[in-house]
């Protein structure tokens, strides 16, 4: 008896960031011929357009597909297998730059506000709601369904899931890329990789047609073993993915003694101190770090640290919302979408995933975030930690790696018990935890401005925060 194809509710469809991209790479997958693929999102403009363009796909590329959606994911939800969610509340960039704004006011100059310092607080609180309830409607509707989590910030997020829900939930995240683009750079006369000028690996809207190139020859050429948490994860094992040959004695060497000091300054100056290269790049990285917010010595100069291009990813929504009209009223082809690497979007390998774990199919996947089940020893065991693994009908296996560093796995179990008080105030609506959280924080260094920040932060968003009401 076969396996009937899956139902893959798509919550967060109707945007052009992540909707084209993940319709496109589905569309294509042998694995999801005949699938079930429903989509859903609030912005019934946005939902309309990517539906369409979903019955394009699936009929140009012989699919099979049933292609259904709808605004009420409750109406989506029964019968699912899978629940893939790219949701955000507040319009991001919006959002995003007034995480980094309010702070400020304050004092406290976050390095990027995204998933650590106090704008983090604010983006779960926002987002957490949502989150959870979209879990508790899969509780009663769809109970053996597999949540996919790829919204930000991701450790927080993910625990919430776990912790408050019976919910399956894998965190998924593509920022070992970046390790990879870092990696390839400093190793590219090795294997013949053209590098721009001036590179760097900068999550940037306007810097991915640099950054992609270099990353994808990187994972042609190398293959990389990661550890740790989600954008703070470290390099165990880095080899020639032809020859088999360790690459870390000639990275460490090349990077530290010999390239460019301008590049990544932040990542070399701690892969220097603690020994082990870390993945994300400086950009991410820093969220977590306590050295990188000192008003007096301003080290986001010293690193040259730079904060999200908001308008930037404002272009780049409109130029794939015009994409995606384009494609719809005929004007362009629908294999415009094929190569998502070519359209400077990410393939997130969600097919892959889905067909490994609904048809027993053996996937390696390079970052997984999990409950920590002794995978990194010295990390809090459930926690979500980052590690890959091996995905089949059996679930999400994690692989095990030796001990962190006692200074590396330090700041990662402070991360962890910052994002476990922000999500248990975050659900609960805790003022004084939430407090706490803020105390815990590495970038706030007064009680005054924890106060003063957080009262900004639930005024502002008090559309959005139910839970403080």
């Amino acid at each position: 008896m076969s396996i009937r194809p899956p139902k893959i509710v798509i919550v967060g469809a109707g945007s052009a960031i992540f909707g084209l991209g993940a319709l496109s790479t589905m569309m294509q997958s042998r694995q999801l011929r005949g699938a079930h693929i429903a989509l859903c999102d609030t912005n019934e403009d946005g939902l309309r357009t990517m539906t369409r363009l979903a019955e394009i796909m699936n009929e140009a590329w012989g699919t099979e597909a049933t292609i259904t959606s709808s605004t009420e994911r409750r109406d989506l939800l029964p019968g699912a297998d899978f629940v893939v969610v790219s949701i955000q509340v507040g319009q991001r960039e919006d959002v995003w730059e007034k995480d980094w704004q309010i702070p400020l006011q304050h004092g406290v100059r976050q390095p990027y506000a995204e998933n650590g310092g106090p704008g983090s607080f604010a983006h779960a609180a926002r987002n957490l709601p949502v989150i959870l309830a979209i879990a508790h409607d899969m509780e009663e509707l769809c109970p053996n369904a597999w949540y996919l989590n790829l919204v930000n910030p991701l450790i927080r997020l993910t625990t919430a899931i776990h912790r408050y829900t019976k919910i399956k939930t894998i965190g998924l995240c593509h920022q070992l890329l970046w390790g990879y683009a870092m990696a390839g750079a400093v190793l590219a006369d090795r294997f013949g990789i053209e590098v721009p000028e001036h590179f760097h690996v900068h999550t940037d809207a306007d810097n991915m047609p640099s950054f992609i190139p270099v990353a994808r020859a990187a994972v042609e050429n190398i293959e990389i073993k990661a550890a740790g948490i989600n954008h703070f994860s470290w390099v165990y094992d880095i080899r020639d993915k032809k020859t088999g040959e360790d690459l870390y004695p000639e990275l460490r060497d090349t990077w530290l003694n010999r390239y460019r000091k301008d590049f990544e300054p932040l990542s070399r100056e701690v892969f220097e101190i603690y020994g082990m290269m870390p993945t994300a790049g400086d950009s991410h990285m820093c969220e977590y770090l306590p050295f990188v917010s000192e008003p007096t010595t301003r080290p986001w100069e010293k690193y040259d640290l730079k904060l999200q291009s908001w308008d930037g990813n404002r272009r780049r929504r409109a130029r794939r919302w015009e994409l995606a009209h384009a494609i719809v009223d005929g004007k362009q082809q629908v294999d415009e979408l094929r190569n998502v690497w070519r359209l400077d979007m990410l393939d997130e390998g969600i097919p892959e995933m889905i067909g490994a774990l609904h048809y027993n199919e053996q996937h390696y996947h390079q970052q997984l975030n999990i409950p920590n089940e002794g995978y990194i020893p010295n990390l809090p065991n459930d926690a979500i930690v980052e590690v890959p693994g091996i995905m089949s009908a059996f679930g999400a296996q994690g692989l095990s790696f030796p001990p962190l560093p006692d200074a590396i796995a330090e700041l990662c179990r402070r991360e962890l018990a910052l994002s476990s008080l922000v999500v248990d105030a975050c659900v609960t609506g805790d003022r004084k935890l939430a407090l706490q959280a803020l105390t815990l924080d590495p970038m706030v260094h007064d009680l005054d401005k924890a106060r003063a920040i957080l009262d900004s932060l639930l005024r502002e968003f008090e559309p959005y925060l139910p839970q403080f009401a």
